[in-house]
C-alpha cells in the first residue's frame, strides 16, 4: 500500500516537473521575443539620435560661422 502512494506521488511530481519545464520554455520564448523587439526599438532610436546629433553640430557650426562673420564685418 505504501509503495502505491509513493509511486503515485512520484508520478504526480514528474507531471508537475514536466509542466514547469513547459512553462519555462514558454517564458524563455516570450523573453527572446521581447528582447528582439527591444533591440529593434533601440536600433531605431540610435538612428534617430544620430540624425539629431548631426543636425545639432550643423547648427553649431553655422552659428560659429555667422558669429565670426558678424564679428569680422560688423564690429
Amino acid at each position: 500500500m505504501e509503495q502505491f502512494d509513493t509511486g503515485a506521488r512520484i508520478a504526480v511530481l514528474e507531471n508537475e516537473v514536466k509542466n514547469i519545464a513547459k512553462d519555462i520554455k514558454e517564458i524563455r520564448q516570450e523573453n527572446k521575443e521581447q528582447h528582439n523587439i527591444l533591440m529593434a526599438k533601440m536600433e531605431s532610436m540610435d538612428k534617430r539620435l544620430g540624425i539629431v546629433e548631426r543636425w545639432r553640430w550643423m547648427v553649431v557650426g553655422g552659428a560659429l560661422v555667422v558669429g565670426w562673420l558678424v564679428s569680422k564685418y560688423f564690429a
